[in-house]
């Protein structure tokens, strides 16, 4: 198993970025966190300083290139190399097509998918002059289909796991390691918004002590909880008269 000194984590002010955290810290990685809400990241900082360890903060739009370049810069003036990035940064929430808001899906691109982007933009070149590192993307169970009510979110991680899905077989070579990073139902402030029955909802300090213990045994994909990444493959080559009928009986449009 891979041990990583030197740890940058987008969207790290609640949820799951916040209990990785904590999860990395209590393994004594050296920290950078990363969020638009900066308070937050201010009080998850100070409080893992406070036990020892080394983390620093900094605000960060995620759909900003240049922001995220100068956090990135940042990084590495203050740990000398990033052996670990993980962009958890995201957003969702219930989006019908009789309420559909072009908006919304733009936005949700902006952050869940183009964040990504920017990230590699940013961190690619960084690791191909340390001549390694690890690039965790966090997406979703959810970019299997198109579910009911998550079209924007459905899609937005879809496209977000087609791109770490390239950026992993290319950068092999380069001894840069990429993962993708697919949760079940995490209980957050986003899973909470949801509409529909959220089967093996997971405490976030769970997910991340498996996402971390994922990543450091070197899989291209960390996904769980097994009972519905196994459905999610049953799901994916279900005949599209038998997806349909499913779909409208266990998440019917809402008036």
């Amino acid at each position: 198993m891979t041990k990583y000194n030197n740890v940058v984590l987008f969207g790290a002010s609640q949820g799951i970025g916040e209990a990785l955290a904590y999860e990395y810290s209590a393994h004594r990685s050296n920290l950078v966190l990363l969020s638009r809400n900066e308070k937050a990241i201010e009080q998850i900082s100070s409080k893992i300083s406070s036990n020892g360890s080394i983390c620093f903060c900094r605000k960060c739009d995620i759909s900003l290139f240049e922001e995220v370049k100068s956090r990135i810069d940042f990084a590495i003036e203050k740990l000398g190399t990033i052996d670990l990035a993980i962009i958890n940064s995201g957003i969702g929430g219930p989006n019908w097509m009789n309420k559909f808001s072009s908006s919304d899906f733009i936005n949700m691109f902006n952050v869940n998918t183009f964040g990504i982007a920017n990230v590699l933009e940013a961190i690619i070149p960084v690791m191909m002059k340390q001549g390694c590192g690890t690039i965790a993307g966090i997406t979703s169970l959810a970019d299997i289909r198109g579910y009911g009510g998550s079209a924007s979110y459905s899609a937005s991680k879809a496209a977000g796991s087609i791109l770490l899905e390239s950026a992993r077989v290319e950068l092999k070579k380069h001894n840069i390691r990429v993962i993708t990073v697919r949760p079940g139902f995490v209980k957050t402030a986003m899973t909470d918004k949801n509409e529909f029955k959220m089967p093996f909802l997971m405490q976030p300090e769970e997910a991340a002590k498996r996402i971390r213990i994922g990543i450091e045994k070197g899989r291209s994909v960390v996904q769980f909880p097994w009972p519905i990444v196994m459905a999610t493959r049953i799901i994916k080559f279900l005949p599209n008269w038998i997806y349909d009928w499913a779909m409208n009986k266990s998440r019917p449009v809402k008036k």
